[in-house]
């Protein structure tokens, strides 16, 4: 294998927001966030009255998460470029940390089997989820630095697959399969983006599969998920069973729903009505037209944060922007995938809309990261809406 050159490290230190943030963008991500404010009230009534005697309990968390996560949105998007870069290390080391002390015992929580949570007082945390957000950023930082990293292996790609071999690690002691497999789609992506050879990238996944097929058949609950995902009507009454009222769900909604708040799936038929499958709920009382809305809401968020990449001649904001469009981008596909029967049960959230304090939080920072990110491109870069090096050469 040819030897790394001795070449002179690169560190693109980015430049002071010098435009203004993206409003549609922002704009959007709270489209998002009040149509889940909305729904996750309609959907979690039922099971809020029987647990708590108090229909409002979860919409009321979910609104106090909602105000926490727009504080950080907000915040962060004030933040300079150079600023986010010195942050990545810290930030990345210390969401390591967190995930270590899951498995302390009186720090971090179980349930359904994981230990996936940690016990703060007030609240608890995924840290899974930060973690995510924070991967992106240092394996961005470090591809920035030296981006010739990405075209040989034992001194360049090795590392940044240690990086994310190390969390990844972490992620499926809990065990998480799903936020493992979310990280490691999103760092290839992050890698492709930053010009990995194509036949690394197959021989990568060629790699990965096999290792993704282990960990579905040695884990026998993974291994329902997936039988009972290729034929949801088996055991509709059993392992089934979620999936089979998720699809009633849509059935019943048709084009224009049953009216909001007239679900009749919410009612202990569904479970995980506000988390998981709130989408199936939308589909049921809101019907197909706000279904295909919400699709595109997502697909112009997608594409807002996709014309930051293509505007900016920052390579770390290129990779950043790149590799949290894909986390959001691939965490919507995989959830609307599973509750319309397309993918397995995976155990994600549809982001901004479902009821979820870290996912909530998490998501909208990684928003205001993306608006952060938007106003480090120059006005100019703006005109048209085309890169910067195509006004150079019309100069």
């Amino acid at each position: 294998m040819t030897s790394k050159p001795k070449t002179k490290r690169r560190s693109d230190e980015g430049a002071a927001p010098t435009g203004s943030m993206d409003f549609w963008l922002a704009g959007t991500a709270v489209a998002l966030l009040l149509i889940g404010l909305v729904m996750v009230y309609s959907a979690s009534t039922p099971v809020a009255l029987h647990k708590y005697d108090n229909s409002t309990h979860y919409a009321i968390r979910n609104a106090v998460f909602a105000l926490l996560g727009l504080l950080a949105m907000a915040g962060l998007s004030r933040l300079s470029v150079e600023t986010i870069r010195k942050l990545c290390k810290p930030a990345f080391l210390t969401v390591l940390v967190l995930l270590v002390l899951v498995f302390i015992p009186g720090i971090g929580l179980e349930g359904g089997g994981a230990r996936r949570w940690l016990n703060l007082r007030i609240f608890t945390l995924q840290p899974s989820e930060p973690y995510k957000v924070v991967l992106i950023l240092y394996i961005s930082h470090l591809l920035a630095l030296e981006p010739q990293r990405v075209r040989y292996f034992k001194d360049g790609l090795l590392p940044l697959l240690g990086v994310f071999g190390l969390g990844a690690a972490l992620l499926m002691a809990e065990p998480d399969f799903g936020a493992t497999l979310i990280s490691g789609v999103v760092v290839m992506g992050i890698i492709f983006i930053a010009g990995m050879p194509l036949s690394w990238i197959f021989a990568v996944a060629a790699a990965a599969v096999p290792l993704a097929a282990a960990g579905v058949i040695m884990a026998p609950y993974r291994f329902r998920r997936v039988t009972s995902f290729l034929d949801p009507w088996d055991d509709p009454l059993n392992s089934d069973f979620q999936l089979v009222q998720s699809l009633l769900s849509f059935g019943s909604g048709g084009v224009w729903g049953l009216g909001l708040g007239e679900g009749q799936q919410k009612q202990f038929y569904l479970p995980e009505a506000h988390t998981d499958f709130i989408f199936a709920i939308i589909g049921e009382e809101l019907g197909l037209f706000w279904i295909l809305i919400i699709i595109g809401l997502f697909a112009l968020l997608i594409w807002r944060a996709v014309l930051i990449a293509r505007l900016t001649e920052d390579m770390f904001v290129r990779l950043s922007t790149m590799g949290l469009t894909v986390l959001i981008a691939a965490q919507s596909v995989a959830n609307m995938a599973v509750v319309m029967g397309l993918l397995p049960p995976k155990g994600l959230t549809l982001p901004l809309v479902s009821y979820g304090g870290s996912s909530m939080v998490i998501t909208l920072a990684a928003i205001g990261l993306l608006l952060a990110f938007s106003r480090s491109i120059p006005p100019q870069a703006r005109r048209n809406e085309r890169p910067a090096e195509d006004d150079a050469q019309e100069e």
